[in-house]
């Protein structure tokens, strides 16, 4: 048998959440390892790709006004910035549409979080790629989780960071179904890299070419653009992809490459602190339901973690304080868009209903209000 190694950290997961926690700990002195399954971080890239700025991110959560450490985080290169995005449309079935603005940017996900990556390997952290966690294996004689890998590894570690993303690989392998600890609501999306002429804004598209969901077109250059589609399990017959290639045709574009994922829209996870393992991102729930946006708290929260370790470390304070900070920075946020989401599951059932609700919506704002996850109009 291999030897066992041992690390202060262990980080499952390369994308925005586990490299910034990574770098966050290793700028601290801190050993740390971060495993990711994939051969190329960032690739593929599993979302619309639009970034948010700092000051959409300050006007959103609260508390960080003053947190030069992420705002700097956020600065990116102007090479990963493709394209402004300065507002966004919001098309109704018929057409219709209603617009506000925007402060974020069409990115190239692979270079931003090689990006990302890079800093956290630059800080002192280790990542290995093409190494995935297969096991967790409980030696209680020993007094330890031993983290099987598939490359043959044997690790055991001080803390588990969770940054698999929506399926929560390391809540699963622990706790199996249990909703406590895995994201609920797991919608399936799939996306494509396309070409042809596309609009200059972000645009979102309700009705039945996504029930309980939407479609959307980010553009990301002059002629190319990410267009996706995100869809409740079980509301559209047939295949994903099929349904987008259609949406594409519609609107003559060509597709260059097709890729997907899951986005969690049921809320935060009730138990993102678990013995020493901590869930961060879209591992904890940590998406806007009723919009998808999940890069800005994935970030965050893997800082919000690493300050959690080194508390510990330092004070002995409680790891669940990374919970509470999570509450107090993204608790409204999140409320207010899991209400939106709910709310438009339940009324809005086919076109003719959507149509109606957002006409009337539309013009108060309530549409722009639930894109940004304020609390929506209808709620007293």
């Amino acid at each position: 048998m291999p030897e066992v190694e041992h690390r202060t950290v262990v980080v499952v997961g390369a994308g925005p959440a586990g490299t910034t926690c990574a770098r966050r700990l290793a700028e601290a002195d801190v050993d740390v390892l971060v495993l990711e399954r994939r051969e190329v971080v960032g690739h593929p890239a599993q979302c619309g790709e639009c970034i948010p700025n700092w000051g959409e991110v300050i006007g959103t959560f609260a508390g960080l006004e003053d947190h030069h450490w992420l705002e700097e985080t956020f600065d990116v290169p102007d090479r990963i910035k493709l394209h402004r995005l300065d507002g966004m449309r919001v098309f109704l079935p018929s057409g219709h549409h209603y617009s506000f603005e925007l402060d974020a940017y069409a990115g190239h996900r692979p270079q931003f979080d090689g990006h990302l990556a890079d800093r956290a390997e630059q800080a002192g952290a280790e990542i290995r790629v093409g190494v995935a966690l297969q096991r967790l294996q409980q030696q209680r004689k020993l007094g330890r989780e031993l983290l099987v890998t598939s490359d043959g590894g044997r690790l055991t570690c001080d803390y588990l960071i969770d940054a698999t993303g929506s399926l929560a690989h390391v809540g699963r392998l622990r706790h199996g179904k249990d909703p406590a600890c895995r994201p609920g609501d797991q919608v399936p999306t799939v996306y494509a890299q396309v070409r042809g002429n596309v609009p200059e804004m972000f645009d979102v598209f309700l009705g039945s070419v996504a029930p309980n969901g939407y479609a959307w077109i980010i553009p990301k250059g002059p002629d190319t653009a990410n267009v996706g589609l995100g869809v409740r399990a079980g509301k559209l017959d047939g295949r994903l992809k099929d349904h987008l290639r259609t949406f594409c045709d519609n609107l003559d574009l060509e597709i260059l490459e097709v890729g997907g994922g899951w986005i969690p829209m049921g809320g935060p996870i009730k138990r993102m602190v678990d013995g020493n393992a901590i869930a961060i991102g879209d591992a904890a729930g940590l998406v806007m339901p009723s919009n998808g946006g999940g890069i800005s708290q994935a970030i965050i929260s893997g800082c919000f973690a690493a300050d959690a370790v080194l508390e510990h470390q330092v004070k002995g304070t409680s790891l669940q304080a990374y919970q509470d900070r999570i509450s107090f920075t993204f608790g409204r946020a999140l409320k207010n868009s899991l209400r939106s989401k709910n709310m438009g599951y339940a009324m809005m059932r086919n076109d003719f209903l959507t149509e109606s609700i957002l006409r009337i919506l539309g013009p108060i704002g309530g549409i722009k209000r639930a894109m940004e996850c304020d609390r929506p109009l209808w709620v007293l």
